[in-house]
This record gives C-alpha cells, sequence and structure tokens, in this order.
C-alpha cells in the first residue's frame, strides 16, 4: 500500500437550501428529498429485493446485504429498522442477524450525517447508536454493532472499487442482496465496469439478488455477462427507471496456482461447511473473552478452559492500561489494522461500561517527544496527516495545560484515547458472558494436548473433531485428575503458553515479561489528569494509587516480583521528565504486577487458522522448492501475540476470528488478513529455501 492511501478518502461538501434539503456540488444534484428518501429507498431496495419476503423463509440465521454507496444512511436506517420489526414479529424465525455492508467513497461528516438523519425520527432506535459509533475518516472497514449485535454494519471507506477488490471473500459468497446506490464507474471504461460486475458476481450468494438506481445499458450488459439476470422496471411513482437482478448463473474463472503469500481460510475443509455449534477457547484473558463473546452473539456454544481459579490472571491482569493505537508514517497494513481496530475497541468498551460499568478515563493519551530520537519519530506519524480526531500535534504549553502537571515536552495527543483497567474489563465481560446460556467455562482446567479424531455424530460423519486433555485441579486437596472433552472447533487464545501445544512448536513467538508499578498518589501527584506515554507509561489515579511502567525483558518468562524493576520504572520517568518535582516525589513501593506479553518480529498477532506444521514440513523436505503445499488443520484457529497493545486489538481480532468461524465477511481489508496469518515466516523461510525448525 502506498503512503497517501490514508488521503484518497474525500469528505463529501453539502449545502442546504432554506427547504432543509441537502446538494452537493460534487455530483451537481439534490442529494436526497427528505419527502421521498425513505420511499425511494423502500420501493427500490426493500422490495426490488423482496427482503420481507425472503426473511419470513429465510433458512439462514444470516442474511447480507451488500451496498455501493452509503451516503447519507438513508437505506441503511429503513433496512435495519424492518429487520428490527421483523425480529419482534418473528422471535423464533430461523433468520436472526442481519450484515449490512456498505461502501462510501466521498463519507459524510459525523456533523452532516446527524443534520440530515435528525429529520427522521422514526429511526431512532437505528440513528441513536449509528451517530453514536459512526467512524472518523479512515480507510478501511470499519465495523458496527446493533442491538448486541443482532444487526452489524460494515462501513468500508476509500475508493469503492478498490475496496470492494479487498474485501475478504467467504466460501459460497457473502451477498444475498446488493444494494446499488451509487456506481462510481465511467462511462467509457468497459474493463472497469467488467472488473465492478465480477466482483458483485464473485462475492454473490446463490440466487443473490440486486437493485440499482440506474439502467445504463453498459451496466445491464456488463452484469448479464457476469452471471446476473437483469430487467428494467419502472421507479417509484412511475419516475425514472431502476434495474432488478438475480444471479443465475456463475463467470468461468481460470485456476490459478497456489500463491504462498495469499492468507489461508478453511474454505475447503468439512468443518466450514458444517453449522458451527460447539467451540472451545483456550485461554482466560480479553482476547480469549473477546473472541467468547463475539462467538456467544452468533449462537454458537462456546466452552472457555482456564488453568486459574479466575479469569484474567496473566498480562490482562493489571490495574490500568492504556488505550491508544500503535501508528506510522506510512499507514500502511500494520498502521490501518490498530486504527481501525482502536476505533473498535472504543466502542466494544463502552458498550460494555454502559451494561457493566469499568474504571476508565476515555478523556486523552498524551505521547511525549521527550528526546530527539523520540522526537523525529512521533514527528514522522504526525507527518501522515491522518484524522485531527485520531491525533494531533501539541506545544509543551499545550502538554502541561493538558496533563495538569509540568512536563514542557511537545506530544502526539490522541483526544479519545486514555486508561482503562482490564482487571475490571474482565469482570464486566464475565458478566457480559453469564447472559449466555450457551457459553461454560471450566476453571482449573489445564489443556495439555489436543488431538485429531473422526466425529461421532451421524449427520457429519466426514467431519473433525478435537480431543482436549486436561489436567483439573481439585481445589480442596489440589491433587489433579485427567479429563477428556470433545468439540468441533478450537480456539488457542493461550499467549505464550501457545507453543506448550506441539501443534503450534513452531510459531515464532517471543516472550516479554513486563513489570508494572503500583504508586500512592500524593498531593502532587494527583494533579496528573490524562494517561502519559513516554518510554514506559503513567496514568491518573485510581482509588489512590497509579499505574508506573513497565518494564520489557525479551525472552523472560518469570513471573516474581523484582525490587530492581521498581525502580527502572521510576528511573524510566525521570530520564523521559527530568527535573520535576512531582516526578522526584514518588515513592516506589512493593505493589507491583508481573505478567508475561506474548509479541512477534513485526507487531503483527498472529490469527487465523492454524497451518498443519508437521504436514508442512513433510512436504517441504520431500517435494520441489517450488511445491509447499499449505494445509490446515480443520476446525482449529489461533489467536496470539498481540503484545502490549492487546487492549486495543484484542476485541476487533475476537470479532474477526469469530466471523471466520462462521464463514462471514472479516471486517478487515484482506492484505491486513494476509499479514497476520499464521505460516507466514515459514512462508519467508520456504520463498529463501531455508529449512524449518523440527
Amino acid at each position: 500500500m502506498s503512503q497517501d492511501k490514508n488521503n484518497i478518502i474525500k469528505q463529501s461538501q453539502l449545502y442546504w437550501s432554506d427547504q432543509l434539503e441537502a446538494h452537493s456540488n460534487q455530483f451537481d444534484s439534490a442529494h436526497f428529498n427528505k419527502d421521498k428518501a425513505i420511499n425511494i429507498s423502500q420501493y427500490v431496495f426493500c422490495d426490488g429485493n423482496f427482503l420481507l419476503k425472503r426473511w419470513k423463509s429465510f433458512s439462514s440465521p444470516l442474511f447480507c446485504i451488500v451496498e455501493i454507496g452509503f451516503e447519507r444512511a438513508i437505506n441503511f436506517i429503513n433496512t435495519a429498522q424492518h429487520f428490527l420489526n421483523f425480529q419482534k414479529k418473528h422471535p423464533d424465525a430461523r433468520l436472526q442477524r442481519l450484515h449490512y455492508i456498505s461502501f462510501e467513497q466521498t463519507p459524510l461528516s459525523i456533523e452532516e450525517l446527524t443534520h440530515i438523519l435528525q429529520q427522521f425520527p422514526q429511526f431512532a432506535d437505528v440513528i441513536k447508536p449509528l451517530i453514536a459509533q459512526y467512524p472518523i475518516k479512515l480507510i478501511g472497514c470499519h465495523r458496527l454493532s446493533f442491538n448486541d449485535g443482532q444487526i452489524v454494519l460494515d462501513l468500508w471507506f476509500g475508493d469503492t472499487n478498490q475496496q470492494l477488490n479487498n474485501i475478504n471473500g467467504c466460501n459460497d459468497g457473502i451477498a444475498d442482496a446488493w444494494f446499488l446506490n451509487t456506481l462510481h464507474l465511467s462511462e467509457e471504461a468497459t474493463k472497469e465496469h467488467q472488473t465492478f460486475c465480477d466482483n458483485l458476481s464473485k462475492h454473490s450468494k446463490k440466487q443473490a439478488t440486486l437493485s440499482a438506481l440506474t439502467t445504463s445499458s453498459l451496466v445491464k450488459n456488463t452484469l448479464i455477462k457476469s452471471g446476473f439476470q437483469v430487467r428494467i422496471d419502472k421507479g417509484y411513482q412511475q419516475q425514472s427507471d431502476i434495474l432488478l437482478g438475480e444471479l443465475r448463473t456463475l463467470p468461468a474463472t481460470e485456476q490459478t496456482k497456489q500463491d504462498l503469500s495469499a492468507p489461508l481460510h478453511q474454505a475447503n475443509t468439512s468443518i466450514k461447511d458444517a453449522a458451527i455449534k460447539d467451540v472451545a477457547i483456550i485461554g482466560g484473558g480479553i482476547s480469549a473473552l473477546c473472541t467468547a463473546l463475539s462467538l456467544a452473539k452468533r449462537g454458537n456454544k462456546v466452552t472457555i478452559y482456564t488453568k486459574d481459579n479466575h479469569l484474567g490472571t496473566g498480562a490482562s491482569g493489571n490495574l490500568q492500561g492504556a488505550l491508544y493505537p500503535l501508528l506510522n508514517q506510512q499507514h500502511d497494513e500494520l498502521g490501518q489494522l490498530f486504527a481501525n481496530a482502536y476505533l473498535y475497541a472504543l466502542n466494544f468498551y463502552k458498550e460494555i461500561d454502559h451494561q457493566y460499568p469499568f474504571a476508565h478515563e476515555f478523556n486523552g493519551v498524551i505521547q511525549l517527544a521527550y528526546d530527539p530520537s523520540s522526537t523525529k519519530k512521533l514527528q514522522k506519524i504526525n507527518d501522515a496527516n491522518l484524522p485531527e480526531q485520531l491525533l494531533h500535534w501539541i506545544t509543551p504549553e499545550i502538554t502541561n495545560q493538558l496533563a495538569g502537571v509540568s512536563i514542557d515536552h511537545p506530544a502526539l495527543f490522541y483526544p479519545t484515547g486514555g486508561w482503562l483497567s482490564p482487571r475490571e474489563v474482565i469482570t464486566s465481560l464475565h458478566k457480559k458472558l453469564n447472559e449466555f446460556s450457551n457459553v461454560t467455562i471450566h476453571y482449573h482446567h489445564q489443556i495439555n494436548t489436543f488431538s485429531e479424531q473422526p466425529s461421532l455424530h451421524e449427520q457429519q460423519p466426514e467431519s473433525t473433531e478435537w480431543l482436549l486433555q486436561a489436567a483439573v485441579t481439585n481445589t480442596l486437596d489440589s491433587t489433579n485428575q485427567l479429563k477428556e472433552y470433545t468439540h468441533n472447533t478450537l480456539v488457542i487464545a493461550a499467549g505464550f503458553d501457545t507453543l506448550t501445544f506441539d501443534q503450534c512448536r513452531a510459531v515464532p513467538l517471543s516472550a516479554a515479561r513486563g513489570q508494572v508499578s503500583h504508586i500512592k498518589t500524593n498531593p502532587t501527584l494527583s494533579s496528573l489528569k490524562r494517561t502519559l506515554c513516554h518510554e514506559g507509561y503513567l496514568t491518573p489515579s485510581i482509588q489512590g494509587e497509579h499505574c508506573m511502567g513497565a518494564t520489557f525483558k525479551r525472552h523472560d518468562q518469570d513471573i516474581e516480583y523484582r525490587a530492581s524493576e521498581q525502580i527502572d520504572n521510576h528511573q524510566k520517568l525521570k530520564k523521559c521528565i527530568a527535573n520535576k518535582p512531582w516526578v522526584d516525589s514518588i515513592t516506589v513501593n512493593e505493589q507491583a504486577h508481573v505478567g508475561v506479553r506474548c509479541t512477534t518480529r513485526d507487531h503483527f498477532p498472529y490469527v487465523g487458522a492454524l497451518t498443519d506444521y508437521n504436514q508442512l514440513k513433510q512436504n517441504y523436505e520431500l517435494a520441489s522448492s517450488t511445491n509447499k503445499n499449505l494445509t490446515v488443520l480443520s476446525g482449529v484457529y489461533l489467536l496470539t501475540g498481540l503484545g502490549s497493545r492487546g487492549l486495543c486489538s484484542a476485541p476487533l481480532l475476537g470479532e474477526l476470528l469469530a466471523s471466520d468461524i462462521n464463514n462471514e465477511s472479516l471486517p478487515l481489508d484482506k492484505n491486513i488478513v494476509k499479514r497476520m496469518q499464521i505460516p507466514r515466516q515459514w512462508i519467508n523461510y520456504m520463498l529463501k529455501n531455508k529449512a524449518l525448525k523440527d
């Protein structure tokens, strides 16, 4: 991805008439007529795709609509409201969830969108959460959730044709219906039209329907070539004609050789074709619980196994942690991953807090430029020209004002960032999971091994099940007994403990010990108002204590308290904020939390289907260098290597994994997903003809 990709999104400019109608000079037309907008949306898109009729007899739990042109959100609010009404009238229907995917090249600002939608009070139940979650102008996919996941909206910002090409494909397609609201296609570029329509066909499920606000013969003929049966129909109130269609045949595609750099999915395995009902999760941290919640909302049976007597005992058990994204000047795949994950995390935590409150302050993070090296690094990030709502440069004077204490350094300021208590988040997530009868948590269960066995289910005789062997501790006498459990799907979200499993032994993970100091507040330190990040971090007080940290000891898994690291944390703060009485006033005590971060070499976590390493290694050693087959362990997934930014990335990555397990469109660009695939380091070795470890 080129450096300027974050700059391709242009904001739509609207002008308002005396009749409160919006006009766009960009398109030289009335942006909408509020009196007709809903009626047109209903006639062209809802009725044109026979939504209400299809929903009543739909045989799948998920219906997916893909829209080209989100514009003023009229189609979305109308369709979402219909779906909520449908659910109330038909609570026992097979169809339970709506996935609405929309692409927008020139998104409105939140102020313009709010101005428009306030004229439709009848849709308040949808509009209020839409405005609350509406993303800033950042390229890529932004996933929004409504009614506890009953409706999911994916907003793809950026060049429509390019983003449509970057969406992750699914086994048997994505779209049940297409809303072609706006087409960014030239009049002459027939190749562009064909590519666009082929993408529609490629991402369509069998007998997907479409409706469009166009009767262009070029579009019509190209859709026919792409496998759609189309017809022209009268528009609303006999006005401009519209185009209606249905997928009949898939266009012939050439078989391509296996691409070693392509992301691995389980598209051709029996587990993908079966109804996923039984998912085991190994791990008890934030990433495991976020994944469990996303799976539970989809109706999956979820069983969590943790070796400890309570959840969040590892790195997720800190008293406080900073929440802000990992960015860079290029805003490449890594920057986009963390920027979009950060926006999702903010919405996720706010939703959890609304129901089960936890300690937090999202009033901003100050990342200090404390020496020439850090200044150069942060200025490069600032040069990416990302939206000011995400971050902006501040002077030493503003730093002091925002921090509430004297610092005298310039900084990057993340206005919506802040701190939260991972311990309390774990508790809140646990309370949320208790709402679901399909979630079970097993404590004191140390999973030692997992092995493949044939399915015992008569309806799925060819599918795979996984036998888990657990050492279960008796809390009364501390004795262990061995127990066995079977599940058809397995998620390993166990941090560095991932490497204890033979199938995961070669995943290139690193351990990094971190000790966070808990320090008592005092009259000068209590003035700190916002989270400071430097070589470490310092938080405002929570119940009279601050968190100061953290050490970073590579390849160190020891979790015993070290007095020396308490001093190290204070010295880092003194080094970065020198000669300040409030810093010197800090008294270091013996209160601390120690955890082991699980890190990766390239800062990308490992997320997705687990490669069959033994088979990969055997094929690589026996076959020629050009025949390195990549296979996966059917129904086994990893979520690990989140490093020090797990609070930021865990909610979206858990949602991504749940989407993948349930064969849904993923909430990230396929190029980003590719960078997180499990065998990426092994692929690099193979392409360079290097040996793989035993």
